[in-house]
């Protein structure tokens, strides 16, 4: 099964060949501002604490600007470890998508339906990833980022952070495709069930 970040990165091979990034230099990369004013931030070898902070950071965008969000997640486990903030999160934005390798849907985080549709990825190239998305009236930006292992698994990770709508757009597409669902943060109104 070929990985998601090679599957998305395979469309834009110019982006491949852009420098790596140290994204834990607080001088450069202090706010979201900064990644997205950067355009394109392309990392390897990051630990999840740095990516966590950048996460928060779109978390926290989302939330004051009344935008939607969509986060992935590795597994269920790690889902519940920010379930509490997400539950808070949620009632300040419009629309969410909460996916997650969760293996068994029926478990799956009780988030409220009302703000938020959750997804399962396990068993598809999605669960090895964490994918944070929000948006800024037009414009798509968001942490894309591969569980590459390590001592540990999730202790290294590389991808990219862009504020290139059509980018993230294509990440969304193969999103879609890979799950055969329709997120659209274009669109945010609830479906009927």
């Amino acid at each position: 099964m070929t990985k998601f970040l090679e599957t998305v990165m395979n469309h834009y091979p110019e982006l491949q060949k852009s420098p790596l990034v140290d994204i834990t230099d607080k001088n450069s990369f202090n706010t979201l501002m900064d990644h997205i004013n950067a355009d394109y931030v392309n990392y390897d070898n990051v630990k999840r604490t740095d990516l966590y902070r950048l996460s928060i950071m779109i978390e926290d965008h989302a939330q004051r600007a009344n935008e939607p969000l969509i986060a992935v997640f590795e597994t269920e486990h790690l889902y519940k470890y920010v379930e509490k903030r997400y539950l808070k999160l949620l009632e300040n934005i419009p629309k969410a998508w909460v996916i997650g390798g969760f293996d068994n849907p029926f478990f799956a985080p009780k988030t409220p339906p009302e703000k938020a549709e959750v997804l399962t990825c396990a068993g598809t190239s999605l669960q090895d990833t964490w994918i944070v998305i929000s948006k800024t009236g037009d414009q798509l930006f968001g942490l894309i980022a591969e569980d590459m292992g390590g001592v540990e698994k999730g202790d290294w990770f590389k991808g990219f952070f862009t504020s290139k709508t059509e980018v993230i757009q294509k990440v969304i597409d193969e999103m879609n495709s890979i799950m055969m669902t329709d997120i659209d943060l274009f669109n945010t109104s609830l479906k009927e069930i």
